[in-house]
C-alpha cells in the first residue's frame, strides 16, 4: 500500500439528496416515515481505510440536512484527495449534478464511487459520467485500497483490478474480475465514531443510540427481485470473534441498540446460536433487530436470539400469492409464514414484514389480499414496497420480460395499502400498548407523523391538480 509519510486524505460522502434516500448495501429505497440510518458501505470501508494508513473523514449530508451548497462549503474545507461517494439509483439524477458540480468546483479530487448503479454496467457508467475516476464493486474487500493506490500512481500499462473499474487519464474504463467469495472472511474495525451516531432514526429501535452490525456479507439466497443475492454477491461470513470485538468495542462507544444489517440473520443456525451464546456469556447486553426469513428460524434459535436481546425480526414476505413466491424463487409458503409469526409471538419478538405491490402478473385484488395477509398474521409492522427492476437483480437482465400494472397505479394501491394497515383503531391501541421504553414513544410518534406526512405527500404527487388548487 501507499508509504508516504503524510496520510492521504479519504471523504467518505453520502451525498445530499432532496428526499431521505436509503442508498447503502446496494438496495435502494425512500424512507416511509423519518428513520434514516448510517450506510454500511461507508461504515466497513471506513475500517478498511483507517488501518492501511489514510486519514478518513465522513460527510454524510443527509442525516445533516446539508444542502448541496454547504456539502460543497464542507468539501473545500476537508480538502480530501479522494472522495468515496455513495451513490444510488432511487437519485442517480440528483446525485450525477451534484458530482459534477464537486468536479468543476475541485478537478484534483478524485472521485471513487460505490452504490447499486455500478452493478450491471459499471463500465458504462464511467464511460458517460467524465467525473468519475473510478468505481468498487464490493465494500467488504480490499478493493478500495487497490483503486486508491491505482489512481495514485503515473499511467503503468492498464492493469485490471478485481472488483474495480477505473480511468487513467481520460482512457476507456480498465475493467477488472468480478469476484464473489464465499466462506470466511475478515473486516478490519469500522470506525462507527466517524460518524453522527446521536442523529440517526430507527423505526424498530428500542433504545438509543443505535448501531449498525454485519455478520456476513451478501446473501445465501436468490431472490429474483434481489441485488443482494447469492448469485450477484456471493455469501461470506464474519469470524465469531471479531463480531464479540466489535461488539465490545461499540459498548465502549455506548451504544444500546444494533442492528444487524444481514440481508437473513441466522442463514447459518448452528453459527448464529454460537454468537448469541456468546454474546450472553460475555455480557454483551444490547436490545437489537435484525432480517431474516421464516423459513431458517426455528424455536431454538429464536430462544437463543431473545436471550442475546433480540426483540424484532424483519421478515420479508412479500405476498401471499404462492404462485408468485415461486415465480420470484423465494422459496417460502403461506403455512411457514404462519408458524414463524405463531412462533415469534409467543416468544414475545415483534414480527415486522416487507412487501412488495405489484409483482408481475399480480392484480389489485391479488395486492389487497395480500394486506389483509399482513392483518391475519398480526405483523407489529408492515413496509410496503412497489415492484420495480433494480440493478444487480436477476430482472435487470431480461428487463423486456418483466411486466408491472402502471406505476401511478401501484402507488394508489400501496397508499390504500398503507392506510388500511395502519390506520385501524386496533393497530393504533396495540403499539401504544406495547410501550416499554422512553425510546418507544419518541419512535411511535416521529414513525407516526412520518407515515402520514408520507401518504400526503404521495397523494399531491399522484394529483397535480391538487397542488395547483393548494397553491
Amino acid at each position: 500500500m501507499l508509504t508516504t509519510k503524510t496520510k492521504p486524505k479519504v471523504l467518505l460522502l453520502n451525498l445530499p439528496g432532496k428526499e431521505a434516500y436509503l442508498r447503502d448495501y446496494y438496495c435502494n429505497n425512500i424512507s416511509k416515515s423519518n428513520y434514516l440510518h448510517y450506510p454500511v458501505d461507508l461504515l466497513y470501508l471506513s475500517g478498511t481505510l483507517s488501518e492501511n494508513n489514510y486519514e478518513v473523514n465522513v460527510i454524510d449530508a443527509l442525516v445533516k440536512k446539508y444542502t448541496p451548497e454547504e456539502t460543497l462549503k464542507k468539501i473545500s474545507e476537508i480538502k480530501p484527495d479522494y472522495i468515496v461517494s455513495l451513490v444510488g439509483s432511487i437519485s442517480w439524477e440528483e446525485d450525477k449534478k451534484f458530482l459534477e458540480q464537486v468536479r468543476l468546483t475541485s478537478p484534483d479530487i478524485k472521485i471513487i464511487g460505490t452504490g447499486d448503479v455500478f452493478l450491471d454496467d459499471g463500465s458504462k457508467v464511467l464511460k458517460e459520467n467524465k467525473f468519475f475516476d473510478g468505481c468498487i464493486l464490493d465494500f467488504s474487500d480490499k478493493s478500495i485500497l487497490n483503486i486508491i493506490e491505482k489512481l495514485a500512481q503515473s499511467p503503468n500499462g492498464k492493469q485490471p483490478l478485481d472488483n474495480c473499474i477505473y480511468k487513467e487519464n481520460g482512457s476507456d474504463p480498465i475493467i477488472g474480475k468480478t469476484t464473489r467469495l464465499k466462506g470466511e472472511f475478515s473486516l478490519p474495525m469500522p470506525r462507527h465514531e466517524y460518524f453522527p451516531l446521536h442523529e440517526y432514526r430507527y423505526a424498530f429501535s428500542r433504545n438509543f443510540p443505535t448501531a449498525h452490525l454485519m455478520t456476513d456479507f451478501g446473501c445465501a439466497f436468490n431472490c429474483s427481485f434481489c441485488p443482494i443475492r447469492v448469485d450477484n454477491l456471493g455469501f461470506k461470513v464474519r469470524p465469531i470473534n471479531e463480531i464479540i470485538e466489535e461488539l465490545k468495542y461499540l459498548k465502549s462507544l455506548g451504544i444500546k441498540e444494533l442492528y444487524f444489517r444481514d440481508q437473513t440473520f441466522g442463514a447459518n443456525k448452528k453459527r448464529t446460536i454460537e454468537l448469541c451464546n456468546q454474546m450472553v456469556q460475555e455480557g454483551l447486553k444490547f436490545s437489537w433487530h435484525c432480517f431474516s426469513r421464516v423459513d431458517v428460524m426455528n424455536e431454538e434459535l429464536l430462544d437463543a436470539m431473545k436471550d442475546a436481546g433480540c426483540h424484532t425480526i424483519i421478515f420479508g414476505i412479500e405476498s401471499v400469492n404462492e404462485k408468485t413466491l415461486q415465480d420470484v424463487q423465494k422459496k417460502i409458503n403461506v403455512e411457514k409464514i404462519k408458524n414463524t409469526f405463531t412462533l415469534c409471538k409467543k416468544k414475545k419478538i415483534r414480527r415486522a414484514a416487507t412487501f412488495i405491490i405489484g409483482l408481475p402478473g399480480e392484480t389489485e385484488e391479488d395486492i389487497m389480499r395480500t394486506v389483509n395477509f399482513a392483518i391475519e398474521i398480526d405483523c407489529t409492522f408492515a413496509s410496503f414496497n412497489v415492484a420495480g427492476i433494480r440493478p444487480g437483480t436477476e430482472w435487470s437482465h431480461n428487463p423486456e420480460k418483466i411486466h408491472f400494472l402502471p406505476q401511478k397505479e401501484l402507488q394508489r394501491i400501496r397508499n390504500n395499502a398503507i392506510k388500511k394497515f395502519y390506520l385501524r383503531s386496533s393497530y393504533i391501541l396495540s403499539r401504544i400498548l406495547e410501550i416499554s421504553t422512553p425510546y418507544d414513544v419518541s419512535v411511535l410518534f416521529e414513525e407516526g407523523v412520518g407515515i402520514v406526512s408520507n401518504l400526503i405527500k404521495s397523494v399531491f404527487r399522484l394529483n397535480p391538480k391538487l397542488v395547483r388548487d393548494f397553491e
